[in-house]
């Protein structure tokens, strides 16, 4: 996919690279042949085959530009290169003719130096010709900022995800969700037929085998590039091959929409002609508030080529898409954005800037005037002579998903994972998942109103509604930041809270409403005891299992936690480890500081003539107790 073709070449050499053009000749003919093996596979045989039909004809420049070509489209751009060069030294006028092409080759190849002296050499023996201006020049850029290889090399990882994942065929557009720990991808099979698959990272950190996400979302068009809400409750993606009646509400490929139901993916529908055209729009990215849907369209009134575009919804209705403008857009093609979910920091492909080579993945920020920086490629290792697409950024902002077709993978594109190089990595977050309910009925309570008011200078304000349908809501928010939550709603009584949210990717609030009227009865429980000298931390798990089964009966009535510890001073240290370990395990179930209290009460406290001394109280044991609603009325 995304391949760059020689249109200059075609001027220079005066020749048409159409086999429909070649005269029969014997070498014609094992040229046609040695295609065929490389399409079927066969890539050594027809390696081969094309060395016999240089050596068959030696001086015809047609045969080392279309070999050339031919390695050049399929990603060999160092073989492209020698049969470039060697045209160049075989062929009448070989130098001029072959050195625009060379230079592409050797640029793509990795080999910079080289490059910018065959591009030389092509400016120096004649004037480049009008409407290759803007090409060389591009070219020119490109290979400068190549050059600059220590600049632009950063020291992190990137790194192939397997074959669980990857094909022979072409897989790339990866996205992947923090909630369900999967990742959704396009697989596009013999070059025709995309749909999507998808793979689960489990605790150990393996993918599992990539499965096709079938019927409805796959059908017997092609859907790529799909884009999931941070709730994994809907999915936008591209579908193409499609028509309207009345043909000018849809174009070939347009985005569509699909919900989350309980028997699975809901019947895809498209957007409305606000968004869909009769032109190309495709590769959607939704913001991680929903208020922003970016794509991409080649639509009147861009910069050129396809652009990326974004509609804000207001009011319940998406409106008409504003260009990015020129700091992301050029004359060419501005591909696969994706948006980071501080909201602010967008990732994107292009082949309209210097760059490696090919498609790029670049960088831009979103201003507070709501301009946009001028957009800065990643560098290496991440971009190199080949095409890179942008896909998702993690909620840490420190990993990137995307695809290439680099050498070293599985066939074709590959889908990989890197670390963000520090000053491109977007400010990290966490999404709070809540969930409103009937303290007593336990039913769901819709369309309350959610207003959120930072407590710290970092932070947010934000206004949001429970959902129609099962009473929930979700929010990014950055990390490391506090904020007051209060709800309201028309049957029930007002209910405030204080948010600390920490260092995790996901928090979850349920929220239980009282009626109006409604007033709970306070009681307190002992619901565990441990003994803390017995407790080490490769036991975190089997803590927090534990407190999971203890507090659960209690979920929603909980009004607070009290930690009593007693302790001998020599066990002091273990204790804090221990205490350390209860509140890693508090926040694993949405549980945060201001519900909890620890109280310490050291031996010598502990007198034995102190007849009130309670048997629990004997040095190292931790009393877990918690406040709680009863849910009856009073009387």
């Amino acid at each position: 996919m995304f391949r760059i073709f020689f249109t200059s070449l075609c001027f220079l050499l005066a020749i048409t690279y159409s086999h429909a053009q070649f005269n029969e000749s014997a070498a014609d003919r094992k040229y046609r042949r040695a295609t065929q093996l490389y399409q079927k596979g066969q890539v050594k045989k027809a390696d081969e085959l094309f060395k016999e039909i240089v050596r068959l004809s030696p001086r015809d420049a047609r045969i080392y530009s279309n070999i050339g070509k031919y390695y050049y489209d399929n990603n060999r751009f160092q073989d492209a290169a020698y049969y470039f060069e060697m045209g160049s030294k075989s062929t009448v006028n070989g130098r001029q003719s072959f050195a625009l092409p060379l230079a592409k080759a050797y640029y793509r190849a990795g080999a910079q130096e080289r490059a910018a002296a065959a591009l030389r050499e092509f400016r120096s023996n004649a004037a480049t010709p009008p409407f290759l201006l803007e090409e060389v020049q591009q070219l020119q850029k490109s290979i400068e900022f190549s050059r600059l290889v220590t600049y632009n090399t950063h020291n992190v990882s990137v790194t192939n995800l397997g074959m669980a994942i990857n094909s022979s065929y072409d897989d790339y557009a990866p996205s992947f969700s923090p909630l369900n720990r999967d990742l959704v991808f396009t697989r596009k099979v013999n070059g025709i037929d995309e749909n999507f698959f998808s793979s689960r990272l489990d605790t150990c950190g393996f993918w599992s085998v990539a499965e096709d996400m079938g019927f409805p979302l796959n059908s017997a068009s092609p859907e790529s590039f799909q884009n999931r809400a941070y709730n994994d409750k809907y999915m936008i993606y591209q579908k193409c091959d499609n028509r309207s009646v009345n043909g000018w509400e849809r174009g070939g490929c347009d985005l569509y929409l699909s919900y989350a139901t309980k028997q699975g993916w809901s019947e895809p529908r498209p957007f409305g002609y606000t968004i869909n055209t009769v032109a190309f729009e495709g590769m959607p990215s939704l913001s991680a508030d929903e208020s922003a849907l970016y794509f991409v369209s080649d639509r009147p009134g861009g910069y050129g080529g396809k652009d990326i575009w974004v509609s804000y919804f207001v009011n319940g209705k998406w409106q008409v898409p504003k260009n990015l403008g020129p700091n992301v857009n050029t004359e060419k093609d501005e591909t696969a954005p994706g948006i980071a979910a501080d909201g602010k920091t967008l990732f994107f492909s292009s082949n309209g800037r210097p760059g490696m080579g090919g498609f790029d993945i670049f960088s831009s920020k979103l201003l507070a005037d709501s301009s946009w920086t001028m957009a800065a490629n990643l560098g290496s290792p991440i971009n190199s002579g080949f095409d890179e697409i942008a896909g998702s950024v993690s909620l840490n902002g420190r990993e990137l998903y995307f695809s290439s077709d680099q050498p070293g993978g599985y066939g074709g594109m590959d889908i990989y994972k890197a670390e963000l190089p520090k000053p491109f990595q977007p400010r990290p977050m966490s999404i709070v998942y809540g969930r409103l309910s009937d303290f007593e009925t336990k039913s769901v309570v819709t369309n309350a109103s959610i207003q959120i008011d930072a407590l710290t200078l970092d932070g947010k304000d934000a206004h949001l509604w429970s959902n129609k349908g099962d009473g929930s809501f979700y929010i990014a928010m950055p990390r490391n930041t506090r904020y007051l939550v209060n709800i309201e709603h028309t049957y029930y009584q007002p209910f405030s809270d204080t948010l600390v949210v920490g260092a995790r990717e996901i928090d979850t609030l349920q929220y239980a409403l009282y009626i109006n009227g409604y007033e709970p009865v306070r009681q307190e429980a002992i619901v565990n005891t441990y003994d803390f000298t017995q407790f080490g931390r490769e036991q975190e798990d089997s803590i927090c299992l534990d407190l999971n089964q203890v507090l659960q009966p209690f979920s929603g009535k909980m009004v607070g936690i009290q930690v009593d510890a007693y302790y001998s001073l020599a066990d002091s240290a273990q204790l804090k480890a221990f205490n350390t370990l209860l509140m890693q395990c508090f926040y694993k179930m949405g549980i945060g500081e201001d519900y909890v209290q620890f109280t310490y009460k050291a031996s010598e406290a502990l007198s034995g003539n102190d007849p009130a001394a309670p048997h629990t109280a004997a040095p190292g044991k931790v009393v877990l107790k918690i406040e709680y609603y009863n849910p009856q009325k009073q009387e």
